[in-house]
C-alpha cells in the first residue's frame, strides 16, 4: 500500500496509491509504503532514481545501516507497542532534498495511525514547513515510542525479580533471551544515533537550517538516554540472575541439610 502527503505551500495533498505528482517550487512530497507491490516499487525506482535492489533486501537488514547518500538511504531497527506488546521491525527512509519516502515490509496499525497524526500535526506547525521538519516529527515520535517500550521490559524485570524474592521458579530462558534482546536493543540505538549524527553533519541532500539541527540534536540526545536505559536493565537481569543462583543454592543447601538429618536418624 503507498500512501502520500504533498504538501503545497504548506498544506497537504493526502491520498493513496502511485498516482502522486513529484514535488516542485519549494513543494515536498511524503511517500509511506507498507507491503509495496511491485508496481509500486517500480513506480518510485523510476521517479526517484531509487536502487530496486536496497528496497526488496532492507527487510534483511539486522541493525541499524545507511545504504547511500545520493539520495541518503538508511534503515531503522525499530521498536513500538501494538496491542500492548512489544514489535520490531525494520523501516528504510529515502530522503531528498523535496521528498521523503518510508517503507516497511509489513502493515502495521502503528505507523498507519502515525502516517495519519503526522500529516495533521506539521499542517499546524507555524512557520516555514520543509523536509527536515517532517523527519524530525517523525523520529520525535518514534523516539518516544521507544521508551514506551523500555518501560515495558523495565516491567517484565521486576516481575522477574519479584518471583526470584518470593522463592518461585522463574524460567531462566525468559531472562536470557530478555537480555539478549536488550543487548540488540543497545546496538540498534547506538546505529540509529550515528545515522542522525551524519543527517545533522549536513551530508544529506536536505539542507538543514540552524532550527532543524537543533531539533536532530534532541533526537540524537534522545537516543544516548535510551541506550543508557537498556544497559542499566541488562545489569538489573544480572543482578537478577545472581539473586537466582544464590536463592538456588540456598534451596538445595536446605534440601541437602534435610537429608543428612534423615540420614543420620536412620543410621542411628
Amino acid at each position: 500500500m503507498l500512501k502520500y502527503a504533498h504538501y503545497q505551500q504548506g498544506k497537504p495533498i493526502v491520498g493513496e496509491g502511485i498516482n502522486y505528482t513529484i514535488p516542485t517550487n519549494g513543494d515536498f512530497l511524503w511517500l509511506f509504503l507498507s507491503k509495496p507491490s511491485i508496481e509500486e516499487l517500480t513506480k518510485i525506482v523510476k521517479d526517484f532514481s531509487l536502487d530496486f535492489k536496497t528496497l526488496q533486501e532492507f527487510s534483511r537488514a539486522n541493525h541499524s545501516k545507511r545504504y547511500s547518500t545520493t539520495p541518503f538511504q538508511f534503515v531503522f531497527v525499530d521498536y513500538f507497542i501494538e496491542k500492548d506488546k512489544i514489535k520490531s521491525t525494520r523501516l528504510l527512509f529515502v530522503l531528498g532534498k523535496n521528498f521523503l519516502i518510508t517503507v516497511v515490509p509489513q502493515p502495521f496499525e502503528y505507523y498507519d495511525a502515525l502516517f495519519l497524526r503526522l500529516v495533521h500535526e506539521l499542517t499546524l506547525c507555524k512557520g516555514g514547513k520543509n523536509i527536515g521538519h517532517l523527519l524530525y516529527h517523525f523520529l520525535e515520535e518514534d523516539t518516544e515510542e521507544n521508551y514506551d517500550v523500555l518501560e515495558k521490559t523495565e516491567a517484565q524485570i521486576i516481575h522477574l525479580e519479584s518471583g526470584v524474592v518470593n522463592s518461585k521458579d522463574i524460567n531462566v530462558h525468559e531472562i536470557v533471551a530478555l537480555k539478549r534482546e536488550l543487548f540488540h536493543m543497545t546496538r540498534r540505538f547506538w546505529a540509529s544515533a550515528k545515522i542522525i549524527f551524519a543527517i545533522k553533519k549536513g551530508i544529506t541532500p536536505v539542507v538543514m537550517d540552524k532550527q532543524s539541527t537543533n531539533l536532530l540534536d534532541d533526537i540524537y540526545h534522545t537516543f544516548q538516554h535510551q541506550i543508557d536505559m537498556a544497559t542499566a536493565q541488562k545489569e538489573m537481569l544480572s543482578d537478577v540472575l545472581d539473586v537466582y543462583t544464590v536463592s538456588l543454592s540456598n534451596r538445595l543447601a536446605n534440601i541437602s541439610n534435610g537429608l543428612n538429618h534423615t540420614m543420620k536418624f536412620l543410621t542411628a
